[in-house]
């Protein structure tokens, strides 16, 4: 199954876990120990290809509000990998799944590690708001995004730990390692394994 009939015929990206994990570990790989921080201890997942990993100030920011509400949210999405965005963004251009709203492959907030989907949204506005975050609103209700001091090559760096993960993988058809994301990448995502590799 490639990723366009993942999209098609399931509405979570679990499947997809092993192969977002490798990129993410690409991407981490990648960047300064400084850029990037783990939530996982301060939230409860629930999104079974759930990367808990956000922009150091962003996640700083999240845990901030987490203490002062003295609770876990439950995590959807907090970072996304290049294919859990194609999923997402395909299921919402094709009406699938009641994605609300999903931004393009290589645009998205969740990509550039700024972004988080949490349940019981309506009770994380108000604090969240007081550390920069800010919900979408009715139109995506778990959505929020950090409005804060942000890396803003971050998207950048997650397209090329795509595109080098694909390379130690297929060093006979090299994509170039550019952080664009453009019709030969989106071919190479097309054929990534949704198992990873």
């Amino acid at each position: 199954m490639n990723l366009k009939e993942l999209a098609q015929t399931e509405c979570s990206t679990e499947k997809l876990a092993p192969l977002a994990r490798q990129i993410a570990r690409t991407l981490i790989a990648s960047l300064p120990a400084a850029e990037v921080i783990d939530i996982s201890e301060h939230v409860n997942i629930v999104g079974g290809s759930t990367l808990p990993y956000l922009q150091r100030a962003a996640g700083e920011a999240l845990i901030a509000a987490i203490n002062e509400a003295g609770k876990r949210p439950k995590l959807v999405h907090a970072l996304r990998t290049l294919p859990q965005q194609y999923m997402v963004h395909y299921q919402y251009i094709h009406h699938l799944c009641s994605i609300p709203l999903a931004a393009s492959p290589g645009t998205s907030p969740h990509e550039r590690g700024i972004a988080i989907d949490i349940q019981e949204h309506q009770s994380w506005i108000e604090v969240l708001k007081r550390h920069h975050w800010v919900w979408r609103g009715p139109a995506d209700r778990p959505h929020f995004n950090y409005h804060g001091p942000q890396d803003a090559d971050f998207g950048i760096a997650e397209i090329k730990a795509f595109q080098q993960t694909w390379n130690d993988h297929n060093p006979n058809d090299l994509l170039k390692v550019d952080g664009a994301y453009g019709p030969n990448t989106e071919k190479k995502l097309l054929l990534a394994p949704i198992g990873g590799w």
